[in-house]
């Protein structure tokens, strides 16, 4: 049930019992009458109030505490159940400085009681049982009020404890990351440095020398896919790249001397982020597959085409039909497809890798309502 309908039918059932338990009597202290719809329309109109209990519990408060006290005016018209509504929501919506006032609900409630007891001429046992109920019922609402607000109270600390402990794992995570890569990778990485500066300096092109830096560089990535095991996946992380960042990794691909072609249909619309990221990382991981195992002189096709309902990139290389094998890199074991199709199922997309006949096809596609 949404938060309006629950607040709609508060105050219906708060104006229906007013005027339920109200019996029509509309005589003024001083002896004159008041035309019967004025009752009523003053009852809607206060308890309407009542819609705003949660945001602005004080002010709702004050309306129905004033609304109470209109029995010195009209003495067998003593309205309740709104001022029990606002005690129980200043109780339980508001700080314990700003909850303190709901104890104000006794001035209304006793007053009633009194003017009751003075308008029908009862006896003061009587007066004393119908404070001592007032109060009890006033009391109940306050304490109830009280309860939920403690409740929630406990709850949000409880999830602030929860944040703190997972910042503090994802902090000692981040150590023991920097440390990996430090001990291994770092010090392979400087080998590898070290070699070419040696071959460069030499001024020769040593194949030995060559093969030992294209040993250290393999153990390199080695040290890094091992290190990447040791990470979380967190497929929506924020602050990722954007669509915008496509013209630079396509640049950087030409770099390489891979020849990239982009073509893009359709009516681009503005994305989330980690859905902007979701598509980046899908042509980076194709750009990055075609590098890794196409031949030398593979040309790469990247296509985005946007439709009503979703977003499509496909990315296919196309092997030149001459010689040439790619370099044998150590394996991946699948973690960028596994991570990327993560990625996108958490969007409401989907993955597709497969080879062709001409070559090797990652599509991606993403529903444009994620934004």
């Amino acid at each position: 049930m949404s938060a309006s309908l629950r607040s709609l039918l508060v105050v219906a059932a708060a104006i229906t019992v007013d005027l339920l338990f109200w019996d029509g009597e509309a005589r003024l202290i001083s002896g004159g009458q008041v035309p019967l719809w004025l009752p009523v329309s003053v009852t809607v109109v206060a308890h309407a109030a009542l819609f705003w209990r949660r945001s602005r519990p004080l002010a709702v408060f004050g309306v129905q505490f004033a609304f109470a006290m209109v029995t010195l005016v009209v003495p067998l018209w003593q309205p309740v159940a709104g001022l029990l509504v606002a005690t129980f929501a200043i109780a339980a919506h508001s700080r314990s400085a700003t909850a303190r006032w709901g104890w104000l609900a006794a001035v209304p409630l006793v007053t009633h009681s009194y003017v009751l007891s003075v308008s029908v001429d009862s006896k003061w046992i009587g007066l004393s049982q119908g404070v001592l109920l007032s109060l009890i019922a006033g009391g109940v609402a306050w304490a109830s009020g009280r309860r939920v607000a403690l409740r929630s109270e406990r709850l949000l600390a409880w999830q602030a404890d929860q944040e703190r402990l997972r910042i503090e794992a994802s902090h000692h995570e981040r150590l023991s990351l920097a440390r990996e890569l430090h001990d291994g990778v770092a010090n392979t990485i400087t080998t590898v440095l070290l070699q070419a500066a040696a071959a460069r300096s030499a001024g020769v092109t040593d194949p030995g020398a060559l093969r030992g830096i294209e040993s250290a560089a393999r153990r390199a990535m080695e040290e890094i896919q091992a290190t990447l095991g040791l990470m979380p996946r967190e497929p929506l992380a924020a602050g990722g790249p954007q669509l915008a960042d496509l013209p630079a990794l396509l640049a950087l691909a030409a770099e390489t001397g891979l020849q990239v072609d982009f073509v893009e249909t359709g009516r681009r619309v503005e994305l989330l982020p980690e859905a902007q990221t979701a598509i980046y990382r899908a042509v980076q991981e194709g750009i990055t597959n075609t590098l890794k195992y196409a031949p030398t002189g593979t040309r790469c096709r990247v296509a985005l085409a946007w439709s009503a309902d979703e977003l499509r990139v496909d990315i296919t290389d196309f092997p030149a039909r001459a010689d040439g094998t790619p370099p044998a890199l150590p394996p991946t074991g699948g973690r960028g497809l596994t991570g990327l199709r993560d990625r996108l199922g958490r969007l409401g997309g989907a993955l597709e890798a497969e080879a062709d006949d001409d070559g090797y096809r990652l599509a991606a596609r993403l529903p444009v309502g994620v934004r």
